[in-house]
């Protein structure tokens, strides 16, 4: 389909849902603005990202013609044009405006940004930067700094605009934060920073977030938090270098490099050797965006395979009539569902922590931490799979750079990477989970999925919320049994385990979904997709060979058909 035929909000009835469901009190200000950023970003925005990944990429200019170390990154003027594009959208600063009915949710800024994400994640890991920038400011700066910082990075004028960086790694450390050896030493009323970073996303940044050891104390409890700005208030450039830059397997529209410091100005936020926990949370902004954008790759995929399999023919055929395709499609459309609901659950409580504050308390807090962790995990490596799925639907033709498949995966894979590998998600979820919490019938996280499960009525999933109701008891017991175990027998399960509770929530958040639509509407497709996804996850056997149910033919036609059919094709 022309890209320019597409609005990617007006062609989205699952985000227009969630839309209805949760930000409808923003209709009358907000809905029309995703109207137009929805066919913004299927044109100009999708078109200049072709262009970027594969001809545009940032080119770093260490010198100038009289052999002058400039240290300046090049980019093209559609990038610049774009990026500037979406931070006037308000992804990042309509939180932060005065004009506006009341403060801005998270939960509507995600819907900009994962439209944005749909074109091109490379564009928008500087509007997750500069988020996470600014609510780290926003929270845990003095009074002075906000008023210094806040309002450019916030800004809605690329002319006034100090983007945002975070830089974190280290070449010694990667995941092992605790390992930074960048040094901070008091100089008057900043610090001088001293060192090196070894993979820096968006790393000529106006103004970052890093960390920096103060003292002698080893491990992340002697890093301190800075901003790090890249001009000073002369005007002239602060002493951080860029040595080069990454030539990375995908994001290529993004500046990732490596940096050298050397008596670097960085101004403290926070107090000293407290700069791990405030970091952690810029990071856990970070991880909402990464959940939200891997998200918009899988319905992007989607939607690129439908479209495609819909208009190719073969043996006389189109595509869309064979089973195989039926089911694959079936299946990545219950997927997206179901990752909707998690990511949904995320972002409310993120905003009822952080936007609204109704529930900061530390349950509230840990429960936030299990839902970023499970979001993170599940929509980035569910993204990499439906990107490959959508690439082999299209034959040949899907591992052409022509069409926008290959670069889907290439994306997508980053994600499983980006802001905590899977493997140090499902520890940091373990962390949480068993953090003050000795068993399970105190656990926030499973007292939550079993609140949301006692609350179902509806007859039709019966039988599937007894099976939930078994797995939550499972679950519960796996969790008394780790609590209790040695170290090593924990961090071997940990992964195991958050698959486990991950699989579990979607089921239950499918079922209230479902229950939603019914009373909303009598609409009874969700009530197929929860039933499809729990019998898929947990009595796989009945689509197996020989049984009864084919699920091409039971649940393609309400589920994926017309569903899709019936609200235009991109979802």
């Amino acid at each position: 389909m022309d890209n320019k035929k597409r609005n990617w909000y007006q062609n989205d009835p699952i985000m227009q849902r969630y839309f209805r469901q949760y930000v409808s009190h923003l209709k009358d200000w907000g809905e029309e603005r995703l109207y137009q950023l929805g066919e913004y970003c299927a044109g100009p925005m999708e078109e200049r990202a072709q262009y970027t990944d594969r001809d545009g990429t940032p080119k770093l200019i260490r010198y100038n013609r009289q052999g002058e170390e400039i240290n300046e990154i090049w980019y093209n003027e559609g990038y610049l044009q774009t990026v500037g594009d979406c931070y006037e959208w308000g992804v990042v600063g309509w939180r932060y405006q005065e004009d506006v009915p009341c403060k801005i949710p998270y939960f509507y800024s995600q819907l900009m940004f994962m439209l944005m994400s749909k074109a091109e994640v490379g564009f928008t890991c500087p509007v997750t930067l500069t988020m996470s920038v600014a609510f780290v400011i926003e929270k845990y700066a003095t009074e002075e700094q906000k008023k210094e910082f806040l309002p450019r990075l916030a800004s809605m004028n690329r002319e006034t605009l100090h983007q945002g960086a975070t830089f974190l790694t280290e070449i010694q450390g990667g995941s092992d934060v605790g390992s930074v050896m960048t040094k901070a030493v008091k100089h008057g009323e900043h610090y001088l920073l001293t060192g090196e970073k070894w993979f820096a996303s968006n790393c000529d940044a106006d103004g970052a977030l890093i960390l920096a050891r103060t003292g002698e104390t080893l491990g992340t409890k002697g890093l301190s938090l800075f901003y790090l700005p890249k001009k000073l208030k002369d005007g002239s450039r602060n002493n951080v270098s860029i040595r080069r830059l990454k030539d990375k397997l995908g994001v290529r529209a993004v500046a990732s490099g490596e940096l050298v410091l050397q008596d670097a100005i960085g101004y403290l936020i926070g107090k000293e050797q407290e700069g791990f926990k405030l970091m952690a949370e810029a990071l856990n902004v970070s991880r909402m965006c990464t959940a939200t954008g891997s998200l918009a790759i899988s319905q992007r995929a989607f939607s690129e395979a439908f479209t495609y399999v819909t208009e190719r023919h073969t043996f006389g055929n189109s595509l869309i009539s064979y089973p195989m395709i039926r089911e694959s499609l079936l299946n990545m459309m219950v997927d997206i569902e179901a990752s909707w609901t998690l990511v949904a659950q995320m972002l409310l409580h993120f905003d009822r922590v952080h936007t609204t504050q109704e529930d900061s308390f530390p349950d509230t807090l840990t429960l936030l931490r299990c839902l970023l962790a499970m979001a993170k995990v599940k929509c980035s490596e569910q993204s990499v799979l439906h990107a490959k799925e959508s690439l082999e639907m299209h034959g040949g033709n899907g591992y052409i750079e022509e069409y926008v498949t290959p670069r889907l995966l290439r994306d997508a894979q980053v994600n499983t990477v980006w802001e905590g590998a899977t493997n140090i998600m499902a520890l940091e979820f373990w962390k949480n989970m068993s953090r003050n919490q000795p068993d399970a019938n105190q656990n926030i996280l499973l007292r939550f999925l079993s609140n949301g499960l006692n609350e179902l009525t509806l007859s039709a999933y019966a039988e599937e919320c007894e099976i939930a109701r078994q797995e939550l008891q499972k679950v519960s017991g796996q969790f008394d049994y780790l609590v209790q175990a040695d170290p090593l027998t924990q961090q071997a399960h940990a992964l195991h385990f958050l698959t486990s509770v991950t699989q579990l929530a979607c089921a239950i958040f499918l079922m209230q979904q479902a229950e939603y639509g019914w009373k909303q509407d009598g609409e009874t497709r969700m009530i197929k997709v929860a039933k499809y996804y729990c019998n898929r996850t947990y009595r796989p056997s009945l689509y197996g060979i020989g049984s009864s149910c084919i699920p091409s033919v039971e649940y393609f036609e309400e589920i994926v058909s017309g569903f899709v059919n019936g609200n235009v094709v991109n979802v």
